[in-house]
């Protein structure tokens, strides 16, 4: 019988690549993202791909669509939400619609999704259910007050989330990426260490989902070093910090 999984931010970036790398495997993939058109071209591309439409952001329609696909019987082995957007913001002039655009679906959004869709995963025999997060809160980084907070408070949700789901049967999974070449990271006019094509990253989830890995952090190289940078002294950090500002 072939695995189902679901997927959200399914229209580009990671989320497209790992759709179309599940169903290439074999799997029945439901694919989760606001626009109808990039559905479309995914399912054009892969035929065991169904496209959901859905705004994670509205509480009401993503709890209406849990329940149209527990009604026709979709039982979920995999709950893979990768969903989410990065705004940089201007200390001097705080964004607060910024802030709230990026928990919005950083973070409340999983919440959400979690609390509505993990009923499908139930009836599967190895459930499982993985949070995208990122490395961006293992440091300070300039003007990224309201992508790291969203990504710190959505990693620490996934931690606490596996310790009150031991027994349950459900396998709780955090996925920390760097910097994966997408259209959001496109955006950026840094330079970005270590930066991994898309298909690299969909292939390292697959692989580290399917062993079992409680926790994904890629590469390795960066993972190293921003750990190492959060060892230091705290004043000693501040400083390093101040300088990679430059």
């Amino acid at each position: 019988m072939n695995s189902t999984c679901l997927i959200t931010g399914a229209s580009s970036g990671i989320g497209r690549e790992l759709a179309l790398y599940y169903a290439a495997q074999g799997w029945t993939v439901y694919a989760v993202a606001r626009s109808k058109d990039k559905l479309d071209e995914l399912r054009r591309q892969q035929g065991a791909i169904h496209a959901v439409v859905l705004d994670l952001t509205d509480r009401d329609a993503l709890r209406s669509c849990a329940e149209r696909l527990h009604a026709e019987g979709v039982v979920l082995d995999l709950l893979l939400l990768n969903a989410g957007t990065c705004e940089y913001v201007d200390v001097n002039d705080l964004d607060l619609t910024a802030f709230d655009r990026t928990f919005a679906i950083n973070f409340q959004a999983v919440v959400s999704s979690t609390k509505y869709f993990m009923p499908l995963l139930k009836a599967s025999l190895a459930p499982k259910l993985a949070i995208v997060s990122s490395m961006a809160h293992f440091f300070p980084f300039t003007k990224s007050q309201a992508y790291g907070a969203s990504k710190a408070a959505t990693s620490y949700f996934a931690d606490t989330l596996r310790l009150d789901l031991a027994g349950s049967g459900i396998s709780v999974h955090l996925i920390e990426p760097g910097f994966v070449d997408t259209p959001l990271t496109q955006k950026n006019d840094f330079t970005m260490p270590f930066l991994l094509p898309v298909q690299e990253a969909a292939k390292r989830i697959y692989n580290g989902l399917q062993q079992g890995k409680t926790r994904l952090r890629f590469p390795l190289r960066l993972s190293f070093m921003l750990k190492l940078l959060s060892m230091l002294p705290y004043g000693l950090r501040n400083k390093v910090a101040q300088r990679m500002k430059q």
